[in-house]
């Protein structure tokens, strides 16, 4: 019984600590490139894309879960203030990752996905990522009726936002992991 519940708890923790993180992504996100904004919700350079990589490949069901709790914080108030499509856009924006990695990964697990990732199928995640990300998000958009949206020109910013961002996150991780010195137990 105290593991399920300790199991519980750390989940709850990374869930939580993943929507703190990546809402604090997108705020940070906006400070510095707020003169690249495209739309609401459309950035020429998304950091928080490469975040949800991060996130889904590390943490998996928890990131996921964070990330849909962090656009539903993000999102309240917005979004021409129809609760279902704040409630959707949340879970585009978190499941849509994990499910690429799902699909990706062909019934892998996930610490033995990463153990054999190489420099180019994290290339490939990411870009088939970024594409599914704006083109759920464009659809989802349209279905739901939100002000503004031309699908066939939107998907375009968001896709290369969301490709930019991710590289860059992607790569800025990989530079700080290369310069920490880990010992070997």
């Amino acid at each position: 019984m105290k593991i399920a519940l300790k199991e519980a708890f750390e989940t709850a923790a990374l869930t939580l600590g993943s929507a703190v993180l990546f809402a604090g992504f997108f705020h940070f996100n906006g400070w510095l490139f707020a003169s690249l904004s495209y739309a609401e919700g459309v950035n020429w350079v998304f950091l928080p894309a490469g975040f949800r990589i991060v996130l889904v490949l590390i943490l998996g069901l928890p990131g996921a879960t964070g990330i849909m709790l962090g656009t539903w914080y993000l999102d309240q108030g917005s979004l021409d203030s129809q609760p279902w499509l704040v409630l959707l856009t949340g879970v585009v924006s978190g499941f849509t990752p994990f499910a690429v990695m799902k699909v990706l990964a062909k019934g892998q697990q996930t610490a033995r996905l990463l153990q054999g990732i190489t420099t180019q199928s994290l290339l490939n995640f990411t870009l088939i990522f970024a594409a599914a990300s704006a083109v759920t998000h464009q659809l989802l958009w349209l279905v739901m009726d939100r002000a503004d949206v031309n699908i066939w020109v939107d998907v375009w910013p968001m896709f290369i936002g969301d490709a930019i961002g991710s590289l860059l996150m992607l790569y800025a991780f990989k530079l700080l992991l290369s310069q920490m010195k880990i010992k070997a137990l």
